[in-house]
């Protein structure tokens, strides 16, 4: 059956043009949204590059979205506690404050998992350490992600907390902080990622739950169990699934492992769950699929390529990528930024707190979906299990593939599978996004 096309058709990059705009009006809060695939961290990156000069900070909700933007946490940024940030908080640290006065303007991406509570303390924090009372002290805040992809993090107690603390929901749109900040809201609409149309209005349909039973009926008509020009990398729903489908096919493989441990220069981190775009213990067989988890500098890898391992050495392991060079990777560097103030040169600068050192590699039997986000896959396999349990995670896995001819499902996927928290289209409506 026919998807409807819902895919918006406004002109490539006007978008981005009215982005800048926004910030260069000093707009007090831009946010930017966009489907998968359609530029969003790219244009962080352009952003950050291209104004140098501009006092501001780079973060993000977690520890792995701030590596792989080359931010910070906003908890590390603020200085927060690791628990909910309802009611008066304790007063900003002087390191802070210097550096928050000198702030002109702060990015965060992948916004739709940072939570309202946090997005009022950081108002807070920013009026009490700049001593304005303007909506987050006069700081810009450029908010930049895809409420429809994953959720924030809210553990069973905390519901009822911010139920108490008047918050509609636990996304940042509902943000006290919001209901009098002037913003403009800009979408992102031209999918970089996919160039099949009609692919692109079916992943629409699953994002936004329109249509859902006829997309639903083509994906599996198409999908199911269907054979691949190359092998898949499994997406699931648990850090367990992964770990087992991994486990499984590294002993299926004959041969001696080879073990190579992530190291740090610097700073050893205090918290180091969701930190880690490579394992700290990776282990490695010939043979061994594996998942690129960086862009090579010299363009011969992105981030989300495929390969099968060919040779091990302690400092260069040598795989076949799936598109066909042979490649002799090195360990790689992800920096985790810290952002202050240089009062002698008067400008925002990046003190690395540590770097983290290890092969840019990743077993590629199975990945978690959350670990997949903001990856481009040219062969997946889907395996929900019992289902989605998160609103957006079904979309974030289907959103992966590059194209429907490089997908295939597991087990037919059904209604129950597509979660679309209604509240995100009711909040984003409610701030004129």
């Amino acid at each position: 059956m026919a998807i409807p096309s819902v895919v918006p058709q406004k002109a490539p990059d006007q978008a981005v043009l009215d982005a800048r705009e926004a910030l260069a009006q000093r707009t007090p809060v831009v946010l930017v949204t966009g489907r998968a695939g359609t530029g969003k961290s790219h244009f962080v990156r352009a952003l950050v590059s291209e104004d140098e000069g501009t006092p501001q900070a780079v973060l993000a909700p977690t520890g792995l979205a701030a590596m792989n933007i080359g931010g910070q946490t906003v908890h590390s940024f603020f200085g927060f506690p690791p628990r909910p940030l309802i009611g008066n908080l304790e007063k900003p640290n002087w390191f802070f404050t210097r550096t928050a006065r000198a702030l002109k303007r702060l990015i965060i991406d992948e916004v739709s998992m940072l939570r309202a509570d946090t997005l009022d303390a950081m108002d807070q924090h920013l009026k009490v350490a700049r001593k304005s009372q303007r909506p987050f002290g006069g700081v810009q805040m450029l908010l930049v992600g895809d409420f429809y992809q994953l959720p924030p993090v809210v553990r069973g107690e905390d519901n009822q907390l911010l139920e108490d603390a008047g918050y509609q929901t636990p996304y940042a749109f509902s943000a006290h902080a919001l209901r009098d900040a002037p913003m403009t809201a800009v979408e992102l609409t031209e999918v970089h990622r996919q160039t099949d149309r009609d692919f692109i209005a079916l992943l629409s349909a699953i994002r936004e739950q329109r249509g859902v039973a006829d997309a639903i009926e083509t994906l599996n008509g198409e999908c199911l169990d269907r054979s691949l020009s190359q092998k898949p990398v499994l997406l699931c729903a648990t850090n367990a699934v992964a770990d087992s489908y991994n486990i499984r096919g590294l002993q299926s493989l004959s041969g001696v492992s080879a073990k190579y441990s992530g190291g740090f220069e610097g700073e050893k981190p205090k918290h180091m769950a969701d930190r880690f775009p490579a394992p700290i213990e990776l282990v490695l067989k010939t043979g061994a699929r594996v998942i690129f988890t960086q862009n090579d500098p010299e363009g011969r890898w992105v981030n989300g390529s495929l390969g099968t391992v060919k040779a091990l050495e302690e400092e260069i392991v040598t795989v076949a990528l799936d598109a066909g060079d042979d490649v002799d990777v090195e360990r790689a560097i992800w920096p985790q930024a810290r952002w202050s103030w240089n009062a002698t040169e008067n400008r925002m600068e990046v003190k690395e707190e540590f770097k983290y050192v290890q092969f840019p590699l990743a077993h590629a039997w199975a990945l978690t979906i959350h670990k997949a986000q903001g990856m481009t896959l040219d062969a997946v396999e889907i395996d929900l299990g019992r289902g989605a349990f998160a609103p957006g995670q079904t979309y974030v896995a289907l959103s992966r593939a590059r194209s429907m001819e490089g997908l295939r499902l597991a087990r037919p996927l059904s209604e129950r599978d597509v979660r679309v928290d209604p509240a995100i289209a009711e909040g984003l409506a409610r701030i004129g996004a």
